[in-house]
C-alpha cells in the first residue's frame, strides 16, 4: 500500500510540474516590458524572408531576445514588406515595410509604417550604402527600441542604454 501511495504522489508531483511547465505567461501589457520577441514571416518574397533575418539580428542589437517559437515570446511582429524596382532613372529599390508588435494576446504595442525614397545627407554615409533592406531593417529595429524607452519613461522606469 505505501508504495501504491508512493507511486500516486509521484504521478500527482509530475502532473503539477507540467502543468506548471506549460501554462501561458502572463501577456504584457506595456511596449516597456517587451524582451523576447518572434519575429513572422514578412511576405513570401525573398526579399520578404531576407528582411526578416536582417531584422532579427537588428533587434538583437538593440537589446531584444528573438526567439524561435511563437509561444515562447512576450511579443509578435508581423508584417509586410514590399519592393519597389528601381525606375527609369535608377538607383536603389524602395523597400516599404508596414509592421505590427502584438503581445501574446492580441492587443497591439506598437506599429510602424515606413517607405519610400531613402535619402541619406551625410555624403560619407551615402557613399557607404549599398543595401536598402538592411537599411530598413536597422530603421525599423531603432523606431521599436526609441519606442520602447519612451514607453518606459512615461512609466516612470530608468531607461539604460
Amino acid at each position: 500500500m505505501r508504495k501504491l501511495t508512493m507511486a500516486g504522489f509521484l504521478v500527482l508531483v509530475a502532473c503539477a510540474l507540467n502543468v506548471s511547465a506549460t501554462a501561458p505567461q502572463t501577456a504584457v501589457t506595456a511596449l516597456h516590458a517587451v524582451q523576447k520577441i518572434y519575429v513572422e514571416h514578412m511576405g513570401i518574397s525573398p526579399e520578404a524572408a531576407r528582411f526578416r533575418l536582417l531584422l532579427e539580428d537588428q533587434l538583437s542589437a538593440k537589446g531584444f531576445s528573438v526567439v524561435a517559437k511563437r509561444d515562447e515570446a512576450d511579443a509578435v511582429l508581423f508584417g509586410v514588406v514590399s519592393l519597389v524596382r528601381p525606375g527609369i532613372f535608377g538607383g536603389p529599390a524602395d523597400i516599404n515595410v508596414t509592421a505590427r508588435l502584438t503581445s501574446s494576446n492580441g492587443d497591439r504595442l506598437w506599429s510602424v509604417n515606413t517607405g519610400g525614397q531613402i535619402v541619406i545627407l551625410n555624403p560619407v554615409s551615402s557613399l557607404k550604402f549599398k543595401e536598402p533592406l538592411e537599411y530598413r531593417a536597422k530603421e525599423l529595429a531603432n523606431k521599436l527600441s526609441h519606442a520602447r524607452e519612451q514607453s518606459a519613461k512615461a512609466a516612470g522606469l530608468k531607461v539604460t542604454k
